[in-house]
């Protein structure tokens, strides 16, 4: 497994990151379906599925667009979002600004699955002005309204942070595109017992520009080998989380809320039999970015804890309760291997404070890293294998059950719009 992780971290791709500008930048060719070839590559850092904005000095800002296609010293693009087509002309000169894949609309994102065959792309040469410089199209009304407007001005952007903290106009928008995903997996085996298990559920979230909401529900049947006992048994386990995200309160700062859910059976005996966490405000630092990473960021929330295990002692069952606040720290990694492949990882680590004493302790970490690939075999249906290690001081303790666990699952997963 290590030696997986360390051939993906050392699998180079380039890219245009967010923010980043490139100028000096020309049209050679207006193609048909609103593309565009320029005089920039793989040699200038350009990625086929960057997302980045285009605008000059004549004309300001003139579209977003994705690009479809690179070779060493061309790039192709596919245009959206364009106010004036009168805004393109092979006589400009223009600068090309990186985007965050999070702004692309939903309807646009399979774009970054489809490969596009370029017409009349062997004519393209860096001297060949074209035919027509207006063949562009608009893609906007003759009049904008508020969620039309593609950028804002750079004074609102420096205003306080807290200022239209919530716009109900852009949340309604933002969730106007609602993708389930459903998944099974045929294939889940653990250490701390030796079980085998069928896991399922589903999954919600949202592509939206400054709101995103993310709902899991999983449900994991299991036939074990009781590690105490080795007797044969059946357990159940639930899982189940919301997350909501208000992006970009500055350019390398969004919130985050959380609340998440946990059941566990081991043997008849809750283990925990519920355990909730609370977390009503924490915060995300969008960390400078290597151009091969998609996503790298750091995140902090303080979170309630409250947790209820039975205990079966002199042959009758108890209740212990236990809660207090822990400090949730994540570091969570993405990246785009190619077209088809994908790597994520999110490492959780939540260590117990008391709150009698305010006493942290550091052995009570509550850790969790969650490795996954993610193979797309169509344009909705993905092949993910996950990799969970796990360690909970309170299976031992309360429990008698070792304090660490590996997790490996093979899962089937089908994504679908909701609205």
């Amino acid at each position: 497994m290590w030696t997986i992780l360390a051939l993906v971290l050392s699998f180079q791709v380039f890219a245009l990151e967010s923010f980043e500008k490139l100028t000096n930048v020309k049209i050679l060719r207006v193609l048909p379906n609103n593309i565009v070839a320029v005089n920039r590559g793989l040699e200038d850092g350009m990625s086929r599925h960057d997302h980045a904005k285009f605008s000059n000095d004549m004309a300001g800002y003139s579209s977003r667009a994705i690009c479809v296609k690179t070779s060493m010293n061309l790039s192709y693009w596919k245009l959206y979002r364009i106010p004036e087509s009168e805004a393109f002309s092979l006589d400009y000169v223009y600068t090309i600004t990186g985007m965050a894949d999070k702004e692309i609309p939903s309807p646009l994102s399979d774009l970054r699955n489809e490969v596009i065959h370029i017409e009349d792309e062997k004519k393209v040469e860096k001297k060949d002005k074209g035919p027509d410089p207006f063949l562009i199209k608009s893609d906007l009304p003759q009049i904008l309204t508020r969620n039309d407007l593609p950028d804002f001005d750079q004074a609102k952007k420096n205003q306080s942070v807290f200022q239209g903290y919530f716009d109900k106009e852009q949340f309604n928008k933002d969730l106007d595109h609602f993708k389930v995903s459903v998944f099974a997996s045929p294939f889940v085996k653990q250490s701390m017992n030796e079980s085998q298990s069928l896991r399922y559920g589903l999954r919600g979230l949202n592509a939206g520009k400054k709101y995103n909401l993310l709902t899991e529900l999983e449900q994991q049947e299991t036939k074990l080998k009781d590690p105490i006992t080795k007797e044969s048994a059946s357990t159940k386990t639930t899982n189940g989380r919301i997350q909501f995200t208000i992006n970009a309160l500055k350019p390398s700062v969004s919130s985050l809320s959380l609340i998440h859910y946990n059941a566990q059976y081991f043997t008849k005996l809750g283990t925990p039999s519920s355990h909730w966490q609370f977390g009503p405000l924490g915060m995300t630092w969008h960390l400078r970015r290597k151009k091969s990473w998609e996503v790298m960021d750091f995140s902090y929330i303080p979170l309630y804890d409250v947790r209820q295990t039975e205990i079966q002692k002199n042959g009758s069952v108890s209740s212990v309760k236990e809660s207090g606040i822990r400090h949730g720290l994540r570091f969570g990694l993405k990246k785009r291997i190619n077209e088809k492949v994908a790597f994520e990882n999110h490492f959780w680590v939540r260590p117990f404070q008391d709150p009698a004493s305010w006493e942290i302790e550091t052995d009570n970490l509550n850790l969790v890293n969650d490795l996954k690939f993610i193979f797309n075999l169509t344009n909705h249906l993905f092949f993910d294998y996950n990799f969970s290690y796990q360690k909970d001081k309170l299976w031992n303790t309360l429990s008698g059950l070792p304090d660490r666990n590996t997790i490996n699952s093979i899962n089937i997963r089908y994504d679908f719009s909701l609205f």
